[in-house]
C-alpha cells in the first residue's frame, strides 16, 4: 500500500478573474483555465485573512481546460459550459506538517576546466584525456568512458590545447563541448536532446562526468577543476512536466509506451518558469482491513514566476494567514 502520494496544481500566467462566482460548483462558475483558488471546508471561496477558526479544513482548486453540460433533475434546465475543477484532498490545519516555497532557479550544466600547468609538450609524445560519464547508471551497468589521444606536434602548450579541443568537438557522439581558452580547456556538459517535448517518454537528465589525465607525462601541477556542478534547478518546465507525469499515475495512467496510449493534455506550459508552494499534510483513510490509517500527502502549487501573473500574490494572501493560524504556526511564504 502506497502511503505517500502527491497532488499537483499548475496555474497559468493569467490575470485573476475580477469577481469569482459559482462555488461550490454551479452553472455560474466563471473560473478560468489555469486559475488557482483556496476554498474553505464547504468548498466556498476562502477570503484573504481567514484563519483556522473560520475553517479547519481547506482545499486547493484549479480550473481545468474542459467544460461539461448537464440537465438539472428538478427543472429539466440545460446548463452548458461549466468549468471542470481539480480539487486537492482535504487539508486539515491540525495535520499540516510543512508549508514552504521554492523559487524558480535555472538549470546549469557541468563546467570543468583542464589545465596542463607548466607542461612543455614533447613533439611526438602522446597525451591522453579520459572522460568518465556518471549519469548512465541505469542504462549502462559498467563505466562509460571516452578517451582522447593526441600526439604533440609542437612544444607550444597552446597548440596541444588546440589539438584536444578539435578532436573532442569533432566527435559526433560527444557529450561535452570543448572550448580553448588558450591557457586551459573548458569542458561543458551538453544538454540531453531526448526530453525536449511535453510528451517525451524520457525524463529530464543532465550529463555528469569526471575528467582524468590518463597518461603519466603531464606536469606535476596539471589540474582538473569543476567550477559548476550539474544542477537541474527548480521550477523549470521540464521538471514540472516530469512531476505532472508522476502525478498522473495517481489518477490511473500507468501505460505510456504500449499501444493504445491515452495520455491527457499536459497542463505544464513549455518554456514557462515556475515558483512552487509546498504543503505536506496527513489524512486518514479506511484500509482494506477496515482500519483507520494515515497517509502522507504532498500538495504542490506551481505558478509562473513572471511579473505579468498576479496569481501567486492572491493565493498567498489567503494561504499565509491560514497557515500561520495552524498549530505549527508556519512562517509566511514569499517570492
Amino acid at each position: 500500500m502506497r502511503k505517500k502520494v502527491e497532488k499537483l496544481f499548475i496555474g497559468k500566467d493569467i490575470s485573476r478573474t475580477a469577481t469569482l462566482t459559482g462555488f461550490p460548483e454551479s452553472a455560474s462558475n466563471n473560473l478560468a483555465e489555469g486559475e488557482i483558488l483556496v476554498l474553505d471546508k464547504d468548498k466556498e471561496i476562502l477570503a484573504a485573512g481567514s484563519t483556522i477558526n473560520d475553517t479547519d479544513i481547506i482545499y486547493i482548486a484549479e480550473g481545468l481546460s474542459g467544460t461539461y453540460d448537464y440537465v438539472t433533475p428538478s427543472t429539466s434546465t440545460s446548463v452548458t459550459g461549466v468549468r471542470q475543477v481539480l480539487y486537492s484532498d482535504p487539508i486539515q490545519g491540525a495535520a499540516v506538517t510543512e508549508f514552504s516555497g521554492k523559487s524558480y532557479t535555472a538549470a546549469a550544466e557541468q563546467v570543468t576546466t583542464v589545465n596542463f600547468g607548466t607542461l612543455t609538450p614533447v613533439v611526438g609524445e602522446e597525451y591522453v584525456i579520459r572522460i568518465v560519464y556518471r549519469d548512465l547508471a541505469c542504462e549502462h551497468p559498467g563505466q562509460f568512458t571516452k578517451t582522447y589521444r593526441v600526439v604533440a606536434t609542437s612544444v607550444t602548450l597552446a597548440t596541444l590545447y588546440d589539438l584536444f579541443v578539435a578532436q573532442i568537438n569533432a566527435t559526433t557522439e560527444r557529450r561535452v563541448n570543448a572550448t580553448d581558452n588558450t591557457t586551459y580547456i573548458t569542458l561543458t556538459g551538453k544538454a540531453y536532446d531526448d526530453n525536449s517535448e511535453l510528451t517525451s517518454i524520457n525524463e529530464y537528465e543532465q550529463v555528469n562526468f569526471t575528467v582524468h589525465l590518463a597518461s603519466d607525462n603531464y606536469a606535476s601541477d596539471a589540474a582538473v577543476t569543476t567550477s559548476t556542478n550539474p544542477s537541474k534547478g527548480s521550477g523549470t518546465w521540464q521538471l514540472v512536466r516530469d512531476e505532472e507525469k508522476h502525478s498522473q499515475g495517481y489518477e490511473g495512467l500507468l501505460n505510456r509506451t504500449e499501444f493504445p496510449t491515452q495520455i491527457p493534455t499536459f497542463r505544464t506550459v513549455k518554456s514557462e518558469t515556475y515558483d512552487c508552494v509546498i504543503i505536506r499534510h496527513k489524512n486518514w483513510y479506511t484500509s482494506a482491513g477496515n482500519r483507520e490509517e494515515q497517509v502522507d500527502i504532498t500538495t504542490k502549487i506551481y505558478l509562473p514566476n513572471t511579473a505579468t501573473s498576479n496569481q501567486m500574490n492572491d493565493v498567498l494572501a489567503v494561504l499565509n494567514p491560514w497557515m500561520a493560524s495552524t498549530p505549527k504556526a508556519f512562517a509566511n511564504v514569499s517570492f
